[in-house]
């Protein structure tokens, strides 16, 4: 697992250095926080070439990614104007918006939803439900009383497992099966150096990570069962917004070592890049110029990047706002945008008396 492990050390080192960060040369810099997800997922990829293009192309202008934490604290520390751009979700906001979930502390869901904006949108990716092969593990009923990484405590991720797991096996953390409480980072180093059993995380195929991990082990993705998809756990999770279903060919997209014979469904959603509402329009319309006229560049970073970054993708199921800086560039573009996905006070009302209803 050494191998992996500086595959992983070589990336952030060369991200460090393609981003600029450190130089004293731009000192004198404007600098921004993003907050990502790991090294090896869908968002730290569009994080690290967002930035790269914003740090090339937009002078005096420098963004951080900052890959530490669950994508619901990022937002809260946009929200408390303590990092710029996050990585945000319809699903998320509707949390935010009623204050449940992960935001259940916030008092005012819906200010906290107008503090950020959207910018574009992505697949985040599939749900990859990885096993090692000589585990014996074949499908979610097989994972009865092992260790199931999730997610972070408390990210939306997390919370989505649990009713896709449930859905599938009836099975309850806790109960039927040990949570693993980890952040994305160390949760992808305890897998590769076998800590636990079920690494579920969430990226686009091919993935990188899961790529590398394949070089030198046997391993399985445990498929969705369709029988399964009128429990009603498995149903209030596709009622959630921007749900999507895939079947991905295990050796096609990670090689020979992937045990699978045929291929996995699997169910994933999508997710975009948000900034600070107050942020400037014309220095984020900068932004949006610098990455999308140079997309060329981002799609160059990996496999998957031409399918996950696309004119059509970006911008359809956003959330909320759009920024105004966003706006102004789609429609120079000549780009039509879908309508955001929004709640209402009205909405809002609604759920507090059902909620109250149950008590």
């Amino acid at each position: 697992m050494k191998i992996l492990t500086r595959h992983f050390g070589l990336m952030l080192l060369l991200v460090t250095f393609a981003l600029g960060l450190g130089s004293p040369s731009q000192a004198a810099d404007k600098n921004y926080t993003l907050g990502s997800l790991a090294e090896g997922t869908t968002p730290f990829l569009v994080n690290t070439a967002f930035a790269k293009a914003v740090n090339k192309y937009v002078p005096g202008h420098r963004i951080q990614v900052s890959a530490v934490g669950a994508a619901t604290k990022h937002m809260l520390r946009v929200y408390q104007r303590k990092m710029d751009f996050t990585m945000g979700a319809a699903t998320a906001y509707r949390l935010m918006y009623l204050s449940i979930g992960p935001f259940k502390k916030i008092k005012d869901g819906p200010a906290m939803t107008r503090s950020l904006s959207y910018l574009f949108s992505y697949p985040i990716g599939y749900y990859h439900a990885v096993v090692y092969a000589s585990s014996g593990i074949k499908n979610f009923k097989d994972i009865k009383g092992k260790k199931v990484f999730m997610g972070p405590p408390a990210g939306v991720a997390t919370r989505n497992v649990k009713m896709i797991v449930g859905a599938m096996t009836g099975y309850r953390a806790g109960r039927d099966f040990q949570q693993v409480r980890l952040g994305w980072g160390p949760a992808q180093q305890a897998f590769q150096d076998k800590k636990y059993d079920v690494w579920i995380t969430t990226t686009m195929p091919p993935s990188p990570a899961i790529s590398q991990l394949a070089l030198t082990n046997k391993i399985r993705l445990l498929p969705l069962d369709k029988s399964k998809f009128n429990h009603p756990l498995w149903k209030r999770y596709l009622n959630q917004p921007a749900r999507t279903l895939i079947h991905i060919d295990p050796k096609k997209a990670y090689g020979k070592n992937m045990v699978n014979e045929k291929p996995v469904l699997a169910t994933g959603a999508m997710v975009g890049m948000q900034v600070r509402s107050d942020m400037d329009a014309n220095l984020v319309y900068k932004m949006m110029k610098a990455f999308w006229d140079h997309i060329d560049e981002a799609h160059a970073l990996a496999k998957s990047m031409k399918d996950t970054l696309t004119v059509k993708l970006a911008t359809g199921n956003m959330a909320g706002t759009i920024h105004a800086g966003a706006l102004r560039y789609w429609k120079e573009k000549g780009v039509k945008i879908a309508k955001p996905y929004t709640l209402t006070p009205a909405d809002l009302k609604k759920f507090r008396a059902r909620v109250k209803s149950k008590k």
